[in-house]
């Protein structure tokens, strides 16, 4: 021991105050036990079971929280996942938004109004050629005479 305080000195001021203490409880005289000491020990760790037992919770007290944190346990969980989905639509919904406006964006431009000005204007000329019946029904004349 004398070798190991030797090597290290940071210890030794500890090493002294633990041996003047252990010195000092060494002079102290004995402490007078009564003759039943062992039969008082007893009757006050009855005294503490009797009075620890009375103050726990009855049989059926813990039978009824336990249901109630079961209970609030369940509905935590059923809320939670109740939240997950709604989150989970809201999510799904703007994703559809997002495709929606990324649809129309694709869509060219519509023409500009000037070039609308004059529709009923074009609307009016007969841009289709009328049908030549001569033209048409000659191959079937060609066709019956021979």
């Amino acid at each position: 021991m004398r070798a190991w305080l030797a090597g290290h000195p940071e210890t030794h001021a500890d090493w002294e105050a633990e041996t003047a203490l252990n010195e000092a409880l060494a002079r102290l005289p004995d402490a007078p036990v009564p003759s039943n000491f062992t039969s008082l020990v007893l009757q006050s760790l009855e005294r503490e079971t009797a009075q620890s037992s009375c103050s726990a919770l009855p049989a059926g007290a813990w039978l009824w929280t336990s249901r109630w944190l079961a209970r609030g346990a369940f509905a935590a969980v059923v809320l939670a996942a109740g939240l997950f989905s709604y989150r989970q639509v809201r999510i799904d919904h703007r994703h559809a938004l997002v495709k929606s406006v990324e649809a129309v964006s694709e869509v060219s431009s519509l023409p500009s109004p000037k070039i609308l000005e004059d529709f009923d204007a074009i609307r009016a000329l007969d841009t289709a050629p009328a049908a030549d019946e001569q033209l048409i029904s000659g191959p079937l004349e060609l066709a019956l005479l021979k």
